[in-house]
């Protein structure tokens, strides 16, 4: 029985002032307790990835392990520390920006080179200023590497391509092709123009329902798929500022914790919806 796990961001522990005033241990143990399957977080550094590795494993948390590669032997190092204490998946956060498809896949195939070697999976997240940072770019590196497995944080392209409401049907389909090759999730709700708005306000409904249709299209995808993980991941990584949007004072005008575990009820309530219907298509 394949499983659905929710995971916490720890960058999305972060108040104002980019700082959270529990310990790392102590915040693990809150979001433990807030029904959390496990935490998201930098994991290339040996020293922060045995302490993260004893903390997760003492409150029952699974691993999803960032990394910021820039070449093959960037990603062979932190490759190395992961494989040493053990995650879920690593997510690469490509820290280049290649100008031709001939660069990107050159060092994309260095990197799946690697990870057929281990045995979790290795996923490149969509994201900007990153590698995958165009929408229209990443599609073109997918139609000549069908096999590569993304990591979807769909934020990024709505906002970064400005997306408009109410969808066109070439938009969805782009979508749903990035949804189609995604092997996990990032969770927060962009608009056109705002990369994380409130879950809670009103005005934000169609954004949020927008983004829950993509996200149930992309978990009925994965279910159909022949040979599948385990488990789905799904990371609520509602962001601080300057993502959070902010007041005069510079503060958050809602509460992300709070919403995070609003935006974790609405996943695992896809994730049964998924489950009861029958998959003969989308």
């Amino acid at each position: 029985m394949r499983e659905f796990l929710v995971f916490q961001s720890l960058w999305a522990m972060q108040d104002h002032r980019g700082q959270c005033d529990l310990p790392l241990e102590a915040q693990l143990e809150k979001i433990a307790a807030a029904g959390f399957d496990g935490i998201t977080d930098h994991f290339w550094v040996a020293q922060h990835a045995e302490r993260l590795h004893a903390a997760a494993k003492a409150q029952g948390l699974q691993i999803e392990g960032q990394v910021f590669p820039r070449t093959v032997d960037d990603l062979a190092a932190a490759i190395d520390v992961a494989s040493r204490y053990g995650c879920h998946h690593l997510t690469l956060q490509a820290d280049v920006r290649p100008r031709t498809l001939k660069q990107a896949i050159e060092l994309i195939e260095g990197w799946q080179h690697l990870a057929e070697q281990v045995d979790f999976p290795v996923l490149l997240e969509t994201h900007r200023y990153r590698l995958t940072s165009d929408l229209l770019f990443t599609l073109d590196i997918l139609a000549e590497m069908p096999d590569l497995k993304l990591l979807a944080d769909l934020s990024h392209y709505v906002v970064g391509r400005e997306l408009p409401d109410p969808a066109t049907a070439e938009d969805d389909e782009q979508i749903q092709t990035i949804l189609r090759h995604s092997w996990g999730f990032h969770g927060r709700v962009a608009n056109g123009e705002q990369v994380q708005v409130p879950l809670s306000f009103a005005q934000h409904r169609p954004w949020l329902e927008r983004f829950l249709g993509w996200w149930r299209y992309g978990i009925e995808d994965w279910l159909a798929r022949p040979n599948t993980p385990d488990s789905l991941s799904f990371t609520c990584e509602l962001g601080p500022p300057p993502y959070a949007i902010t007041g005069a004072d510079g503060r958050d005008i809602t509460d992300r914790w709070a919403e995070a575990l609003m935006l974790k009820q609405l996943m695992r309530e896809v994730w049964s919806d998924c489950q009861r219907r029958p998959r003969d298509g989308h």
